[in-house]
């Protein structure tokens, strides 16, 4: 990571925390944070859904200038009413991007293969600190289902990084991974 992708990370986890959101990192950033060689442009949060962690999610984005992340405009557009506000986010049913001043954001509800987004993701999620901040991370075999059920260019190409991470984990750990476990064999 670049100093500048360290310094915005940073401040948005402080950010994040000082409102005491409740979220998953996910996504290639989280990738990143485990060690897996990404390439990405955007941070993607996986909130608890409750209306007060919505509520308090928004009022941490607000202190980070949030606009409208729009092909083509680098600044992005003003957002309706000049706040981001829950209905925002649950009005839709992908990412929501958005450009801060702790860089580029997408607030995600339902990643691919976890419908039930933080509920699911949070049993897996890794903690690491960000510069001080504890912070949960998607884990390397949730990253994994997500990009392989995204099947996108970019998602393929990640997958070769987070597979190579993902065994130098398990080497790390002591575990021994059977290749019939991604077959679902149970070999």
């Amino acid at each position: 990571m670049s100093s500048t992708d360290d310094e915005q990370l940073a401040r948005l986890c402080e950010v994040l925390n000082a409102h005491h959101v409740v979220y998953v990192i996910f996504g290639s950033f989280a990738g990143r944070l485990q060690g897996a060689d990404l390439h990405t442009v955007d941070v993607d949060i996986v909130p608890d859904r409750s209306e007060y962690n919505l509520q308090r999610l928004c009022d941490a984005l607000n202190s980070l200038s949030p606009r409208w992340r729009i092909d083509d405009v680098s600044e992005g557009l003003r957002i309706d009413g000049g706040r981001l506000e829950p209905r925002h986010i649950l009005g839709s049913s992908i990412a929501l991007g958005l450009v801060t001043s702790a860089g580029l954001i997408d607030i995600v509800l339902e990643p691919a293969g976890f419908e039930r987004g933080y509920d699911d993701l949070s049993w897996h999620a890794v903690t690491v600190d960000v510069a001080g901040n504890r912070v949960k991370i998607g884990s390397i075999d949730d990253l994994i289902r997500s990009k392989e059920i995204l099947g996108r260019e970019k998602d393929r190409e990640h997958l070769a990084d987070l597979r190579a991470r993902q065994a130098e984990l398990d080497l790390e750990r002591g575990r021994h991974r059977d290749p019939g476990d991604d077959l679902g064999l149970g070999l």
